[in-house]
Formats: structure tokens, C-alpha cells, sequence
């Protein structure tokens, strides 16, 4: 009897247990390929919303970890590397939860099947590539707002880019938010004169 108790606590234990999924832009760190290597943390998410957005934080408070690495496409053999790197990686039981073309950008979002605490994410352009790994929670559900809030990136913005691209960004994200907005004014006003 404490055999079959011993075993079946044991199988118990053992289907608790989640696997654990390795970072795996460690491996492409160490291919010193990139401009940009960032691992932000809760305490950095928190430095970041400095506008003290409760979209961002709502959309944000469960993460554990996100590393950020950005490849210029400045030279050949770093698409070679990257190539290399991404044949080796083992996605086929991840599932793709969002994928998008948004001026000229191919965004891509995976998660191991049955997981939603882990996410790879990549943000492909001609001049290079953004690629993200999340360990925790991000409600994606909060993404619409967070593009109408005016999140203000602070001095990590200004490292990501230069201040003339952050400035051209964020005209271009305000003028997305009024049109937002105005489409959410006429909706309302659509509304009650029903």
C-alpha cells in the first residue's frame, strides 16, 4: 500500500512540475551579433511607465522577466548568424498567437503549447530585427490601450533610439490615439442619438 501511495504521489509531483523553458536569446547573445541587449525586470517595467499608466501596469504587473535584443542588419554574416541560431531553435511545439505586417514590420508572437507564461516574440524589419523573451504574465488583452496611453520610455527610449526617430514615433503613435479617440467620440455620439 505505501508502495502504490509512494507512486502515485510521485506521478503527482512530477505533473505539477511545468518544464522549464530556457531563454533561449542567451544563445544568440553569445553570438555577439547585437546593438541592443536589455533584461528588464518588474522594478525596470515600473521605472518605464513614468506617466504612471494604469493600462501599462494592469497589462504588465505579472511579468517576471522580459530580454530584449536588437540585431542591426549592418553586415552580411550577422543574417547568416541569426539564420544559423534560428534553425537551431526547436519552435515546432510552440503555438503562434499573433502575427502581423505593420509598416513593413513582420511581428510575430509564440507560446509553448498549454503555456501562457512564456513568450517568444519577434519584430522583423529591413534595417534589422527586435527578438523578446518573456517569462511571466502579459495580459495581451490590454493592448489596445496601452496604444492609446502616451507611455513615455524615458532614458531606455532614448538608448533603444536616437531622439529624431523618437520624435517622428511618437507623432505618429498621438495621431493614431486622436483617431482613436475620434472614432470612439463618434461611436458614443452614434449611440445616444439612438
Amino acid at each position: 500500500m505505501r508502495l502504490l501511495i509512494l507512486t502515485i504521489f510521485t506521478l503527482f509531483i512530477f505533473s505539477a512540475c511545468e518544464q522549464k523553458i530556457e531563454d533561449p536569446l542567451k544563445s544568440l547573445q553569445e553570438k555577439d551579433i547585437h546593438s541592443l541587449n536589455i533584461n528588464l525586470y518588474p522594478s525596470n517595467l515600473k521605472m518605464i511607465n513614468t506617466n504612471n499608466d494604469p493600462n501599462f501596469a494592469e497589462a504588465t504587473k505579472d511579468i517576471k522577466k522580459l530580454h530584449v535584443l536588437q540585431i542591426k542588419w549592418d553586415g552580411e554574416t550577422k543574417k547568416e548568424d541569426y539564420a544559423e541560431w534560428k534553425s537551431k531553435q526547436d519552435f515546432t511545439s510552440w503555438e503562434s498567437i499573433f502575427t502581423a505586417r505593420i509598416d513593413n514590420v513582420d511581428l510575430e508572437i509564440k507560446a509553448p503549447e498549454g503555456r501562457e507564461d512564456i513568450l517568444y516574440a519577434s519584430a522583423d524589419t529591413k534595417d534589422g530585427l527586435f527578438v523578446g523573451f518573456l517569462e511571466g504574465n502579459f495580459d495581451i488583452s490590454q493592448v489596445p490601450a496601452l496604444m492609446k496611453a502616451d507611455l513615455d520610455l524615458g532614458p531606455i527610449g532614448d538608448f533603444i533610439q536616437d531622439k529624431e526617430d523618437k520624435k517622428k514615433q511618437r507623432e505618429k503613435w498621438q495621431k493614431m490615439r486622436e483617431e482613436i479617440k475620434g472614432d470612439s467620440t463618434e461611436v458614443i455620439s452614434d449611440s445616444i442619438q439612438e
